[in-house]
């Protein structure tokens, strides 16, 4: 039985506390401060304030607008971790394109360079022995008209040595005419003709020549004799040939290295190149 003066619990207050606790409702402090009595009844001296209906209301609004803001606290700092990861970065993992595939250098067939022009003209010897290297002189005299056509012989120094050497035919310039001089040992300017003579390797054994304590073996020269314009590198003559002379040398130089080649002869040359340059 109840005491006077008091009003019967109604069943559902019992489930009150929980139910404000699931709605995000009063703190615990709150929920004991509920009166289990109607709302008017007056509380003892000391007691928790009592909160009204409108009371509860605005605690409520309360609770919400604080879960509400850790939410959006929370939700913020996760955006914030995911922009920084994908800006500081770059870019996302999956937004990144592939690494770029290494370049190789692209692997072209080699290419022949043929003969190549000279913007001066001819001045000195040397200027005609870059024939013999795959040079021209446009501006030199072309290779026609009637005879003499002036040349230079042009002789390789060896494997040893990195030069070349004016060879001269002394009987064919010296001996004849002026017209053989000029032909034979001509002004560099007019020269028409270039004759390369190149030793290409040895051939059968011939001696031993001795030059004071060194003794060293005499073989076949192999040569080649190549005669271009000097105007055009056009090739004129292209021949083969071996050293005739097959004498050991009166001084031995020390840059011929350890094998003598016997040498051609100036006859040699004067009958392979006459036609082209007095006929």
């Amino acid at each position: 039985m109840g005491q006077a003066g008091e009003t019967p619990g109604r069943p559902d207050e019992a489930g009150l506390g929980a139910r404000l606790v699931a709605l995000g409702g009063l703190e615990l402090g709150e929920f004991d401060a509920v009166p289990s009595g109607p709302a008017g009844a007056s509380a003892p001296a000391g007691a928790p304030v009592v909160r009204t209906g409108e009371a509860r209301k605005r605690g409520r609004r309360r609770t919400h607008l604080i879960s509400a803001g850790v939410a959006v606290a929370v939700l913020g700092f996760f955006g914030t971790a995911a922009y920084l990861f994908v800006d500081v970065g770059g870019r996302s993992p999956s937004a990144a394109p592939p690494p770029p595939r290494k370049s190789y250098p692209a692997v072209s067939a080699p290419v022949a360079v043929g003969p190549q022009p000279v913007d001066q003209g001819v001045r000195t010897e040397d200027d005609l022995h870059l024939v013999c290297q795959n040079w021209y002189h446009p501006s030199a005299p072309r290779f026609r008209g009637d005879s003499p056509h002036p040349i230079l012989i042009s002789e390789d120094g060896g494997a040893e040595v990195d030069y070349r050497s004016t060879r001269t035919l002394n009987q064919a310039a010296f001996a004849g005419s002026s017209a053989q001089r000029r032909a034979w040992a001509p002004e560099p300017r007019r020269a028409q003709l270039v004759a390369c003579l190149d030793l290409t390797g040895p051939g059968r054994p011939i001696r031993d020549c001795t030059s004071g304590s060194k003794v060293l073996p005499l073989v076949e020269g192999k040569y080649r004799l190549t005669v271009y314009e000097v105007s055009s590198h056009r090739k004129v003559v292209d021949r083969a040939l071996t050293g005739a002379d097959r004498a050991c040398p009166f001084v031995i130089l020390s840059s011929v290295g350890d094998t003598l080649f016997s040498a051609v002869k100036d006859r040699q040359l004067y009958d392979l190149l006459r036609e082209r340059v007095e006929g």
